[in-house]
Order: structure tokens, then C-alpha cells, then sequence
């Protein structure tokens, strides 16, 4: 028995440093007449999903598993996760897992908790936006004040900056 391999379609992910998933459509590598890059998309012949097929006397027909595009995003988006809550900026390829998620394994994404203000908290905050002119830009001298003003209301200097910047256009 001889084994030699297939490469199927591009698995690449173009999208990597969007922090999204996106591949190019290529179903199968199509064989250049020299090089690895694929004839088709361009991409290297790693990129392209490998099968090892096994050659015997008798022609036999390799079942592949079904991997949908849907099962490869969200594998990507958790691996992509899990890079990202590692602290790691790039992370090393490896090869897709074929198997199909149980009903168990649901994919929970979490959202961000919205910042809600009180009425008071709102009017301080616009009242104070106005005095220093709608901008927090070069404002070191009264940064002391900006600080002992946000820790009286009860909200960070960050979320009063972003608070500043989102309603300037509609208070200024």
C-alpha cells in the first residue's frame, strides 16, 4: 500500500488581523505547473486541507469528513478567543478539527455590561463637559480636578471621557 495525499479546499484565513474569519472560495488545490502555490487562489499548498490516501490494489473511494463553513468560523472564533484571552497577538496555525460540536457545546458569547448613568450623574457630567469645552485634549493642568470630579459622581475618568466624546455633538 502507497500513501500519497490530496489538498483540498483553502483553509487560509484572510481576515486574521481583522479579528474576523474569512476565507476565499477555493474548493480544491489545483496543482501549478511548478511551485506550491496553488494555480487556483494563489495561496501555498499548506494552506489547503490535507488528506492522506491510502492506494491499495483495489480502488477504493475515500469518504472525507463534512466540515461545514459554519463549523470552520466558529472554530476559528474560538480559537481566536482563546489567543485573545491568552494575551497572545498571533497565533500558529493548526489544523481544523473535523467533528461536529454536540448540542451541549453551545457557543455562549458574552457582551459587554452598558454603562447606565443617573439623572444626576448625566446633568454633572454635561454641566462639567461644558466648562472645560467639550474637550479633555490638553487638559493636564486640571487633570487633579477632573479626577476628584468623576470620583464625586461615581463614574472613572475613562468612562467620562468616552461619555464626553459620544454626546458632545448633541449637548455642544
Amino acid at each position: 500500500m502507497q500513501s500519497s495525499c490530496l489538498y483540498r479546499e483553502c483553509m487560509r484565513n484572510h481576515a486574521a488581523k481583522l479579528g474576523s474569519y474569512a476565507v476565499d472560495g477555493c474548493r480544491e488545490y489545483s496543482q501549478p505547473a511548478t511551485g506550491d502555490l496553488c494555480a487556483a487562489c494563489g495561496c501555498h499548498r499548506s494552506y489547503h486541507r490535507r488528506i492522506e490516501v491510502q492506494s491499495s490494489c483495489q480502488v477504493t473511494r475515500a469518504r472525507l469528513p463534512f466540515t461545514s463553513l459554519r463549523r470552520v468560523k466558529q472554530l476559528a472564533r474560538l480559537k481566536w478567543k482563546a489567543a485573545a484571552a491568552e494575551g497572545r497577538e498571533e497565533q500558529e496555525e493548526e489544523e481544523v478539527d473535523t467533528e461536529e460540536t454536540s448540542t451541549d457545546e453551545k457557543m455562549t458569547v458574552q457582551r459587554r455590561r452598558k454603562s447606565k448613568f443617573t439623572a444626576e450623574q448625566r446633568e454633572a457630567m454635561r454641566d462639567y463637559a461644558a466648562k472645560l469645552g467639550w474637550t479633555l485634549k490638553d487638559k493636564r493642568a486640571v487633570s487633579e480636578e477632573i479626577s476628584v470630579f468623576c470620583d464625586r459622581i461615581g463614574v472613572t475618568r475613562y468612562l467620562f471621557k468616552t461619555w464626553v466624546n459620544n454626546n458632545k455633538k448633541f449637548y455642544h
